[in-house]
């Protein structure tokens, strides 16, 4: 469910995702406080956006108000991932990797997988179950709000309100 999409511009990385939430079968359409936050989010220098399980992305964000990875590089973003569900597994034994991320900091994008794959994005990705439609929304010049708009309008796994971010790349000297 859900989709994060993510574009490497000149001079910003952009960041969008929707905000579906479900329970079993159903749609949550409320919530809770309505300003917690969501699949898409910014903290300690890195955005991370991550489809999969709430459990996990609430770890996530806990883990992350004070770790980060070493670098912008593939393998100080694996060390961090390997911390974290290291971290993880000692708040909850039962703790499983099971979510996607896009992660930013500094200028790079990175996309981990479950199974500890790290890429850096050198144009644009996503995420989720409407990856395939902001993907190609992307190729077609969409920006990555845009993207999960039309993924959010073809995919029922997807839904409004969208969140976004966009994070200043440092020009190279």
């Amino acid at each position: 469910m859900s989709v994060v999409a993510a574009r490497r511009y000149e001079n910003e990385l952009f960041f969008s995702a929707d905000s579906i939430r479900t329970s079993g079968i159903t749609q949550e359409s409320t919530r809770v406080a309505g300003h917690e936050q969501g699949k898409l989010f910014q903290v300690n220098g890195l955005v991370i956006g991550s489809v999969g399980y709430i459990m996990e992305l609430s770890f996530m964000q806990l883990f992350a108000r004070n770790h980060k990875p070493a670098a912008a590089t593939v393998e100080a973003v694996l060390d961090f991932m390997l911390e974290f569900y290291a971290w993880a597994k000692t708040k909850d034994s039962d703790f499983g990797r099971q979510n996607t991320y896009l992660i930013g900091m500094e200028n790079e994008i990175f996309r981990i997988s479950e199974s500890y794959l790290v890429e850096t994005i050198n144009e644009f990705s996503a995420i989720g179950a409407g990856e395939d439609f902001a993907l190609t929304a992307m190729y077609l010049e969409k920006n990555p709000e845009e993207a999960v708009s039309i993924a959010n309008r073809l995919c029922i796994y997807c839904s409004e309100p969208i969140t976004t971010f966009k994070i200043p790349v440092t020009p190279k000297s």
